[in-house]
């Protein structure tokens, strides 16, 4: 049976709509973050075989010093961590979610982002990508395991942006914004360990580098409204190698794999 609208105030329901994104403080315990941290850095440590190139599970992100390649993220990672697959289906947040929607939420995609030390941050662009039925609908939960915050490189939004949709081509293709100039000056996601800020996929959002000495890991969930397509999740990866693969030529396409 699905929630009832309980569990956000009207207030932040409105803020949500009009604004593009809202910040829930202490959702989770700062046990319960520790226990998520726990066990992703136990998937880092013990499946240093997913670690190449050539996995379509991982990325890696850029040095702002050396060049260096660092690893970033893992996409996903709720099959690998049992405590992040807890997080994922929480009730605390399919709840809220619901209260959003007006309707139950289905997991759509999920990644667990380290941003190491001196990692470079993300250019302005939206989630929403124009493939054949990609829900529009479509929006994300941060939850900080760190402290996001100027230092660390936190994610910014740019705020009421959302209410004009989409704003590239609709070609399939990943577009940013670096060039746009928003009449809004971007927020900070000023966020504790536990906090959790949610997004909406037309949001523009970017993050800066992380100056700090630590990693800034942040877990990015991804729902969708039933209606809008119901649960997506296999589907969406299935569609994201195929699209990941037509990145490359021929000769590289067949050897990336995913693990």
């Amino acid at each position: 049976m699905g929630a009832s609208m309980a569990w956000l105030t009207d207030d932040e329901i409105a803020f949500y709509r009009t604004e593009g994104y809202l910040v829930l403080q202490a959702l989770f315990s700062s046990a319960e973050v520790a226990a998520l941290a726990d066990d992703v850095e136990r998937v880092g440590r013990e499946r240093r075989d997913l670690i190449d190139a050539n996995n379509m599970r991982v990325r890696f992100q850029t040095h702002t010093q050396t060049g260096e390649a660092l690893m970033e993220v893992l996409d996903p990672i709720a099959d690998l961590s049992p405590t992040a697959s807890k997080v994922a289906n929480d009730r605390r947040i399919l709840d809220r979610l619901h209260d959003l929607y007006g309707e139950p939420a289905c997991l759509f995609k999920e990644k667990l982002i380290w941003k190491p030390p001196r990692a470079i941050g993300a250019t302005v662009h939206q989630d929403w990508i124009s493939w054949p039925n990609f829900p529009k609908s479509f929006l994300t939960v941060l939850l900080a395991i760190d402290p996001f915050d100027d230092v660390s490189g936190a994610t910014q939004v740019y705020p009421r942006i959302h209410t004009q949709g989409y704003l590239s081509s609709e070609d399939g293709q990943h577009h940013t914004l670096e060039d746009r100039k928003f009449p809004v000056e971007p927020v900070m996601l000023d966020l504790a360990p536990g906090d959790v800020a949610i997004f909406s996929c037309f949001t523009p959002h970017s993050s800066k580098p992380n100056h700090s000495a630590r990693s800034r890991r942040g877990y990015f969930l991804s729902y969708n409204a039933q209606s809008d397509g119901g649960d997506q999740y296999a589907k969406h990866y299935a569609e994201f190698h195929d699209w990941i693969r037509t990145k490359y030529p021929p000769e590289k396409a067949q050897i990336l794999y995913f693990r």
